[in-house]
């Protein structure tokens, strides 16, 4: 099975995703654009995973959330990684320690299962799409998207799984745990 973490969002912030990104399809030649329900910020991808592996998975899941505090997030606006002409398109997530905290957890918990800690940097984002050819200059497309103050609340993280569903790719939680601790503001 292939694995990644992540943390999912509510119904509200996908139905919020999926406004933004209507405006980069419609400013769009062309792409592979995400499917609103599979909306999620990844922490880490795993790849192709053993039932072994993934217990392993669940222990380090387990040693995370033990006195994580719940936080909330801002989404900040568009970002793209060129590749050529096309591009993967994603909205950012404004700087946030206690989302820096979690991750180098994370990773710490991962190493101590046998994993490498990852060789580049954590840019927590949204994939809004990849293969997107634009149709005007990224700063344009930029401009057009406004972001509110969309509170994201993460309580949780999750172990998702990768599949298709009727020919349809999905991502399947397949293992959550919530934080232990709720937020001290």
């Amino acid at each position: 099975m292939r694995i990644f973490l992540a943390i999912e969002f509510s119904d509200d912030i996908k139905t919020y995703l999926y406004n933004i990104q209507e405006i980069v399809k419609k400013n769009s030649i062309s792409g592979k654009f995400t499917d609103k329900d599979n909306f999620h910020l990844t922490l880490r991808f795993i790849g192709e995973t053993t039932e072994t592996q993934l217990n392993n998975l669940k222990k380090a899941i387990d040693n995370v959330v033990v006195n994580q505090e719940k936080f909330e997030l801002n989404l900040s606006g568009l970002g793209e990684f060129p590749r050529g002409r096309k591009r993967i398109i994603w909205l950012g997530i404004e700087a946030n320690q206690m989302m820096d905290r979690l991750y180098l957890k994370l990773e710490d918990e991962l190493e101590k299962q046998g994993y490498e800690k990852e060789g580049r940097d954590f840019v927590p984002h949204i994939t809004m799409g990849r293969e997107v050819v634009i149709a005007e200059e990224f700063k344009e497309l930029e401009r057009k998207v406004k972001t509110t103050d969309e509170i994201v609340s993460v309580g949780k993280v999750s172990i998702m799984e990768s599949t298709r569903i009727d020919g349809k790719l999905t991502y399947v939680p397949i293992y959550v745990r919530q934080f232990s601790l709720s937020s001290k503001s």
